[in-house]
């Protein structure tokens, strides 16, 4: 729970890096580092040294967590187990994934049986500027054969996930008092059909289905900036946007759809549209795509074995409807599988996960090392 008590908010990692940096030194791994991955937002990385002969194995959980709903009706910080549910500040996305993963480093440090391959725990940061965390330490070497990625999966195995554009669409007009307004061109006014035209876009975007990812593209209008009196025409209005995409779809190409889309507007509705569309910076700084692994990937076919030795049963697939850092592992080539506690809508007042699916996630992920690393 300590890992929940710890205030990790995009942005405030340090602490909590620090503090399993301590930790993981007073278990016996053999080497742990605090790597700068952005300014002042260190991530933790750990290697637990096998006896040789064995494949690696990366444990990867994010150490940052979205910012708080006003509407929670307890401390957030002071987690806590109740009825079997274990509440605490983002621990459903995903500090329980990264708790089970650091639980069972602990058990295969202090075993006094070590696999023969290396055990590596990835505790990142800056996960939400696209995978900076992981990719600051795999450059630093944390890496390994193959990795597990923590994230809320409801304990399903995840071989897929979406990817996403996230765009900036910013309108331009001219600045004007209102009592001249037909001097100006109000920003906001432009915008008004492109909101239109995104809602229509978002079901007119090509996409292949997807078995384990169902539905289309998912288009979200997530805020709207424009102004700056109410007695002045706005000569600038932005909206960002959310699109999370299937394998089948690119970016740039949902880009240039968008911006298709905005150009028609202009001729056909409203010849005053002067518009830009660019990604945003949090784009920019990890790109956002889609990830897929085959079933029969080695990988997966070791999570799955275990899986049904752990529970007792076939274990089941679903899609990731998010992104994930194994996109990140994978540009290092490193092959990565989803495996992880937590239940959607993952970021909401109140949070928490199931304990028993999280004690059952520890299980996995100690019987997972045992079956990959030796």
């Amino acid at each position: 729970m300590e890992v929940c008590a710890i205030d990790s908010v995009w942005g405030r990692e340090r602490e909590l890096a620090e503090h399993l940096a301590e930790r993981l030194r007073s278990w016996g791994c053999d080497e742990v580092a605090l790597i700068e991955s952005m300014p002042a937002r260190p991530s933790v990385g750990a290697r637990l040294r096998g006896t040789g002969g064995g494949r690696s194995l990366v444990l990867n959980g994010h150490l940052d967590i979205y910012e708080l709903s006003n509407d929670w009706t307890r401390d957030p910080f002071a987690p806590a187990l109740e009825d079997g549910r274990v509440y605490g500040a983002g621990i459903a996305d995903m500090k329980a994934g990264t708790a089970a993963a650091l639980a069972a480093v602990r058990r295969v440090a202090l075993s006094g049986q070590r696999p023969k391959g290396d055990v590596v725990f990835q505790g990142v940061s800056c996960h939400f500027e696209g995978g900076v965390g992981t990719r600051s330490l795999c450059a630093a070497g944390f890496v390994g054969d193959a990795a597990v990625d923590c994230e809320p999966s409801s304990n399903t195995i995840g071989i897929a996930h979406r990817g996403a554009a996230y765009l900036t669409v910013t309108t331009r007009g001219k600045q004007a008092h209102t009592t001249y307004k037909h001097l100006g061109l109000n920003a906001i006014e432009t915008m008004e059909p492109i909101l239109g035209g995104l809602r229509r876009l978002e079901s007119a975007l090509t996409y292949e289905p997807h078995p384990l990812l169902p539905g289309g593209p998912i288009l979200n209008i997530g805020t709207i900036q424009g102004g700056t009196k109410h007695n002045q025409v706005p000569d600038r209005c932005t909206i960002t946007l959310d699109i999370r995409l299937l394998p089948s779809q690119d970016p740039y190409e949902v880009k240039r759809s968008v911006e298709a889309m905005i150009e028609q507007l202009r001729v056909d509705v409203d010849s005053r549209i002067d518009a830009v569309v660019e990604f945003s910076e949090h784009w920019l700084s990890g790109p956002r795509h889609a990830y897929e692994i085959a079933a029969d990937a080695p990988v997966v076919l070791a999570l799955d074995a275990v899986v049904r030795r752990v529970t007792g049963a076939a274990p089941e697939y679903r899609g990731v409807p998010f992104w994930c850092d194994i996109v990140t592992l994978r540009d290092f080539a490193v092959p990565g599988v989803n495996f992880g506690p937590g239940d959607p809508p993952y970021n909401f007042p109140d949070e928490y996960v199931f304990e028993a699916q999280y004690l059952q996630a520890v299980d996995v992920y100690e019987a997972m090392i045992q079956e990959w690393c030796q």
